[in-house]
């Protein structure tokens, strides 16, 4: 399989491939590596791009009718003076009541901590106080947090957390239309180039592991900037940590998004896009424009420093696995799929060859023969020797 075999190398026009032809393609349909891939006999299947969408789409829809219920939104702080009796909840095991206030426009409520079991509200001053938010079931179940995804104390001191699913979880949640809107014209736009390199199963696999890597990288930053605090006092923070408690939640498909962007820039690096619609910009300088901003806001600890956060580790791990897409492969069996190869997988293992392939292809008319791996140069060089065998011809 030669470079003559590659579909840029008949583009005559620039205009007419790439990134514009690749959205053209996928809106029309005509293609097979387009947004619906069509299948042999003309059966035609949803492409891993629009799964993504539609399923992100239909958990906001499901997350706006279900009803409310309150979920904590901020850690506990003890009532002046009460310092003393709030710590010894966890020593005594003393059960307790919790009152909540009517909620605020925005739904914050706050609740109160009172000792004792089915207290009047009134009767007892309370001994700590803390944030709710009233989201539904779904949000509650699926968001991010430090507290509830890795480890907390109640205030009885029974251990919480380890609720790993939300490290997966959260990507699939949007906390309003605009926000759905921009995560899934990114998918939209830069899906196709990522999807059509890789495949499904790989840019299903590159999704989630750049959601789990946006989330892992606010968990550290979240857990050096809370151990900051304790130690050093609220007075002092440092430049990048996120100093908010453990209760911060964090929501969102964009950690998965950048990660799909940065490595359709790593792939196209050269192809051209219009940032805003407006101003035209090539994915490379878009990459390093989207890592600016990221560390630009935490580093000045701005008000979204946390969703930057997860932006910048999923762009890190989606910039890593597209110069590895072979870690990709055995994503999901990591989860436990071990299934006995049969016909259908041996066609995927071709197109996943195929598509390591191309990568490289494209990679020797970026930057030319020299700035291949040995291994890309094994696999260029298994890859032309059985072409030539189906062929009929030796070396």
């Amino acid at each position: 399989m030669g470079l003559d075999d590659r579909d840029y190398s008949r583009e005559k026009n620039p205009a007419q491939g790439g990134f514009n032809a690749q959205v053209n393609r996928s809106r029309g349909g005509a293609s097979r590596s387009g947004f619906f891939g069509a299948l042999g006999g003309g059966r035609r299947t949803w492409s891993a791009c629009v799964i993504l969408i539609v399923v992100c789409c239909a958990v906001f829809v499901v997350d706006q009718l279900l009803p409310k219920t309150l979920v904590q939104s901020g850690a506990w702080e003890p009532m002046p003076g009460r310092e003393q009796d709030f710590a010894d909840l966890r020593a005594n095991s003393v059960p307790v009541t919790l009152v909540s206030t009517e909620p605020l426009p925005n739904g914050v409520s706050t609740v109160f901590l009172l000792p004792g079991q089915n207290t009047p509200p009134g009767m007892v001053d309370p001994l700590a106080k803390a944030e709710f938010l009233r989201v539904s079931p779904l949000r509650a179940y699926l968001q991010f947090t430090t507290a509830q995804a890795v480890w907390a104390f109640s205030p009885t001191g029974v251990v919480q957390g380890f609720e790993f699913w939300r490290f997966i979880g959260y990507g699939f949640l949007h906390v309003s239309l605009i926000h759905l809107a921009l995560n899934m014209l990114g998918l939209w736009f830069f899906g196709p180039i990522v999807e059509n390199r890789f495949g499904r199963t790989r840019f299903i696999a590159l999704f989630i592991v750049s959601t789990i890597a946006g989330a892992c990288l606010f968990l550290v930053l979240n857990g050096l900037g809370i151990a900051w605090m304790s130690w050093q006092g609220s007075a002092s923070s440092v430049p990048g940590l996120l100093s908010n408690d453990p209760y911060t939640p964090l929501i969102g498909a964009s950690g998965g998004v950048y990660g799909i962007i940065l490595a359709a820039a790593w792939l196209r690096p050269n192809e051209e896009i219009l940032l805003l619609f407006v101003v035209p910009m090539r994915l490379k300088l878009l990459a390093v424009f989207l890592i600016g901003v990221s560390v630009y806001t935490l580093l000045q600890q701005g008000n979204n420093a946390g969703g930057e956060a997860a932006h910048l580790g999923g762009a890190l791990a989606g910039w890593w696995a597209a110069q590895h897409p072979q870690v990709l492969d055995g994503f999901f069996d990591f989860f436990g799929r071990h299934a006995k190869p049969t016909a259908g997988a041996a066609v995927r293992t071709a197109s996943s060859v195929e598509g390591e392939v191309d990568r490289i292809l494209d990679k020797i008319r970026d930057k030319g023969l020299g700035s291949l791996t040995e291994r890309e140069r094994d696999t260029l060089r298994n890859a032309t020797d059985d072409h030539r065998k189906r062929d009929g011809r030796r070396n």
